[in-house]
């Protein structure tokens, strides 16, 4: 039996079983790997219960993003909704695992339509609508939303 901790039950969105996201990820197998990030690997997962597809951080063991990190980040991107910023659905934490479980986005990252294999492959309409959708999303996140997130 899993005990809940005060902050889980103040911010936690949605806590998912461990196994449910082993099963999602395939084992966290590398052909499910989206990405890596600057703590922790994101790989692709579709939900066994509901077959949704979902991103899936997977903290590193040896990364600087600890449980106050981990903590901070649901409580923020948890209670957060704008249609141009990346949706946390919610969380895992077994032992040593931290795992936060996101929106999938079909299209991937921006950056392969910038830097990688895509790149050249936006028209300039495109790019426009970019830009003003992540100016809105930031816009959001530095004066709109209930805690402010960025400060300039």
């Amino acid at each position: 039996m899993e005990v809940l901790e005060d902050w889980e039950v103040q911010y936690g969105p949605h806590r998912f079983g461990y196994k449910d996201l082993f099963i999602a990820t395939k084992g966290f197998k590398d052909r499910e790997l989206l990405g890596r990030g600057g703590f922790g690997r994101v790989y692709r997962g579709v939900l066994p219960t509901s077959n949704i597809q979902v991103a899936v951080k997977r903290v590193a063991h040896d990364s600087r993003q600890g449980l106050r990190e981990f903590v901070a980040e649901i409580a923020t991107m948890g209670r957060q909704q704008h249609p141009n910023l990346v949706r946390l659905l919610g969380y895992c934490r077994r032992k040593q695992e931290l795992l936060l479980v996101y929106d999938y986005m079909p299209n991937g990252s921006l950056d392969r339509f910038l830097y990688g294999q895509l790149k050249g492959t936006l028209n300039w309409m495109q790019r426009f609508k970019i830009i003003k959708d992540i100016a809105s999303g930031v816009f959001y996140l530095h004066q709109q939303w209930v805690q402010v997130i960025i400060k300039f």
